[in-house]
């Protein structure tokens, strides 16, 4: 399996509010994807041609303490956190391992979809990585279908941007495991730049979004 970016996680307080929000940027409705479960989130999706964006926010039918679902909750407003790349997860680990980044997982994780099915995947994630959200997380969807495919377009990713002050260090490593994403030295953030019906969207991290961790 060749790497390639899987997706964006745009964060917001409300999944409610993050839906309206989609609607009015996009001029497209994003789908209700389903609750993870443990994790205190539900989130909804839409495509982006060769990736999709992930709306997550708190689920209030689960338990939210110490969960992820309690920090974003507590934003102020929507941002992006982190982004996910797909790849056959024993070799992202290995040439993880070669530059002395740990890793933790494989972690099998679940969603509850509409209909009551239950969709399943594995996470990988770089393990107390100074970078946060700018380094992605890697997935492998294992039997599932990828949620770029069936689900309503927002548009058509063109780029990513990130900043970070290792820029150097982040760099090395994203070249080094195939993904040619341009880093640039500064505060840490994320941008994406999407094109749909409504014109040009730039999608961003906040100073909260880009102070969280997912792990």
């Amino acid at each position: 399996m060749a790497i390639r970016i899987d997706h964006f996680m745009y964060a917001v307080p409300s999944l409610d509010e993050g839906m309206s929000w989609a609607e009015n940027t996009f001029g497209t409705e994003a789908a209700y994807g389903g609750e993870h479960v443990g994790l205190g989130t539900r989130n909804a999706l839409m495509s982006l041609g060769s990736t999709y964006l992930e709306i997550i926010a708190p689920d209030p039918a689960q338990p939210l303490e110490g969960t992820f679902g309690e920090a974003i909750g507590a934003l102020s407003k929507g941002g992006l956190v982190t982004w996910c790349a797909e790849e056959t997860l024993s070799e992202v680990a290995s040439s993880l391992s070669a530059l002395d980044v740990s890793t933790s997982g494989p972690n099998r994780t679940r969603r509850q979809t509409t209909d009551g099915g239950i969709m399943e995947w594995e996470l990988l994630f770089p393990s107390k990585s100074p970078f946060r959200g700018c380094m992605p997380f890697f997935i492998d969807w294992l039997d599932c279908k990828n949620p770029k495919d069936p689900n309503p377009i927002a548009g058509q990713f063109q780029s990513l941007s990130i900043s970070n002050p290792s820029a150097d260090n982040l760099q090395k490593i994203l070249n080094s495991i195939g993904l040619k994403v341009p880093v640039i030295s500064g505060e840490p953030s994320l941008s994406i730049s999407i094109t749909g019906k409504k014109g040009e969207v730039i999608l961003s991290s906040t100073i909260e979004t880009s102070a969280i961790s997912i792990r």
